[in-house]
């Protein structure tokens, strides 16, 4: 089922705004709080890898940042995405905004992190101000930000498994914002295509689009290059989070 499929499904009863999400300034401060999977729960250091990831990547100017833990909470199978595209996340999120779960939503991101695999896709799935996404056992592995990525404007790291998972929670979480694959881009740096996170592994996909970016560029070509990460958003995406002010349209 595809997004704009799921919520006229659950739209007719439940809309968006029942999660309590009203406009805001964009200088206010920006929610975002990550739950685990009961499995996820199991690997230590998780949820602090990703919140040191989060603030590392989403403190941006237009609003202050505040990341908190939501802790564990019981799923039906650890398949993250169709967690979120059947309804089943979402549903979790709403129902605990009108007091029928345990669960107080964010005002922006509501993200949940389970144990799925992150080999087939889809591997995460990101709604309006709702997300999900697998490798809870690669982000326990995941090197401190300071280590894995460089000191530079563009925030690049090596495309190891841990990285690219955590470029995909990056990537849906950008979604639950409001960005789209098109406000991602890929650049050359030292022979290797580095991607940002709205682009992530589509920058190797030779059936993407590869002149839809929104930000102006296309996606150079990967023949014979090594793939890289970029833990920045794109100076495009950046300027889409900087008109934020807790709406988002589809």
């Amino acid at each position: 089922m595809n997004r704009r499929a799921f919520l006229g499904t659950v739209g007719s009863t439940l809309s968006l705004g029942t999660l309590a999400y009203t406009t805001r300034g964009a200088t206010d401060t920006l929610e975002v709080c990550v739950w685990l999977s009961e499995q996820a729960a199991t690997y230590d250091g998780v949820a602090e890898r990703i919140r040191e990831y989060l603030t590392a990547t989403l403190s941006l100017e237009s609003w202050t940042l505040a990341v908190s833990i939501g802790g564990a909470v019981s799923v039906s199978s650890e398949d993250a995405a169709r967690l979120t595209s059947r309804g089943e996340w979402p549903m979790a999120v709403a129902e605990g905004a009108l007091g029928g779960r345990d669960i107080e939503p964010a005002s922006d991101v509501n993200l949940l992190v389970t144990d799925g695999s992150m080999e087939t896709a889809p591997t995460g799935y990101g709604l309006p101000h709702v997300a999900s996404v697998g490798g809870a056992r690669h982000i326990a592995a995941l090197e401190l930000f300071a280590t894995l990525v460089d000191d530079g404007p563009r925030s690049i790291a090596p495309n190891t498994t841990p990285a690219h998972t955590m470029h995909v929670l990056l990537h849906e979480v950008g979604h639950a914002l409001g960005l789209g694959h098109e406000h991602g881009t890929a650049f050359v740096a030292d022979d290797a295509v580095v991607a940002t996170p709205m682009l992530s592994s589509y920058a190797w996909d030779p059936e993407y689009d590869r002149e839809r970016s929104q930000c102006g560029t296309t996606i150079p070509d990967t023949t014979g290059r090594h793939r890289t990460l970029s833990f920045s958003f794109s100076s495009c995406a950046r300027r889409r989070l900087a008109a934020y002010d807790g709406e988002v349209s589809l």
